[in-house]
């Protein structure tokens, strides 16, 4: 899946659509900050992803449904800045680094109707069936992880070590 003219296709055009708000100077500047040389979309999308992940730690605890159900509530009202993020630097990327990004939204968006969905029904009483809804929205981001995350589909600026090039240490004159 490399290379998939579909993908490409809607990857594309998703980059056409991008609201144009998201395109100013100064959103794009304060969505798109780069911190130590890095996007900062990688350390806002680990807050969602945290929280989702600790929900799931927290389902197979003995009567921690409640704060799993906490858990999810917080990663939903984190994760439209993390979306915020990634939009703002999606414009910015390459065709090869676009359909990395275009997967990687895809799979985070079904996670977070999976668990918008399990959230939902979690207050209504469907425990068991929330869990399930739950873990289906884990397996979204995993994969998501690991094929638009610098993984399989290619790197995107900022996601892999790879690029990154040892330094000898400078040593002082003695």
């Amino acid at each position: 899946m490399r290379t998939s003219p579909a993908v490409d296709k809607a990857a594309g055009a998703l980059a056409e659509v991008v609201p144009a708000a998201l395109r100013r100077r100064e959103v794009t500047g304060l969505l798109g900050k780069r911190a130590w040389g890095r996007p900062v979309h990688p350390a806002v999308v680990v807050l969602p992803i945290g929280l989702y992940a600790a929900s799931a730690a927290l389902d197979l605890m003995p009567g921690g449904s409640r704060a799993a159900r906490v858990a999810i509530g917080a990663g939903l009202a984190v994760a439209p800045a993390s979306l915020a993020t990634e939009l703002a630097e999606y414009g910015t990327l390459d065709e090869k680094q676009r359909r990395a990004a275009f997967v990687q939204l895809v799979a985070n968006a079904a996670a977070d109707v999976c668990y918008l969905t399990s959230f939902r029904l979690r207050g209504h009483g469907f425990g068991v069936v929330a869990r399930g809804v739950s873990a289906l929205g884990l397996a979204a981001l995993g994969a998501g992880g690991l094929l638009g995350g610098g993984g399989l589909l290619g790197a995107r600026p900022g996601y892999s070590t790879a690029s990154a090039s040892v330094r000898e240490p400078v040593r002082e004159p003695v």
